[in-house]
């Protein structure tokens, strides 16, 4: 697997390999929690539960992996595409979301700490 994905037109999109996250890590989408199910250096993927407040297009993140004592905080991105993940909302008053996230500007120490979380806390290629 190349980690990159063609799109209509031929255009590929990610220049980063996607990685399984390891259960239980945590994305803090502003005020909205989820749970991240997979991470590159260029972004990530969280699945979240909508209730009142959903997440807007520029977000400020924190992930969090209570397994690993891990937390890296503020991380700048933006919403890059949004789908209905879950039941069928006709079936369950539930209705989760999957959200993709695009990384802006990462300082050196957030890279760093980045990578250092997709060494420790992921499964394998997404």
């Amino acid at each position: 697997m190349t980690g990159k994905t063609k799109i209509p037109g031929g255009v590929e999109r990610r220049r980063h390999k996607r990685y399984r996250v390891k259960e239980g890590a945590l994305a803090f989408l502003g005020a909205v929690p989820g749970s991240i199910t997979d991470i590159s250096e260029g972004g990530l993927a969280v699945h979240y539960v909508v209730f009142d407040r959903q997440p807007g297009e520029e977000l400020q993140l924190d992930i969090f992996f209570g397994r690993d004592d891990f937390y890296l905080a503020d991380l700048p991105g933006k919403k890059v595409n949004e789908a209905d993940s879950g039941p069928d909302a006709t079936f369950s008053r539930i209705r989760v979301k999957r959200l993709g996230v695009q990384f802006g500007d990462l300082t050196g120490e957030q890279k760093s700490r980045l990578m250092y979380f997709i060494h420790r806390n992921t499964t394998g290629e997404a």
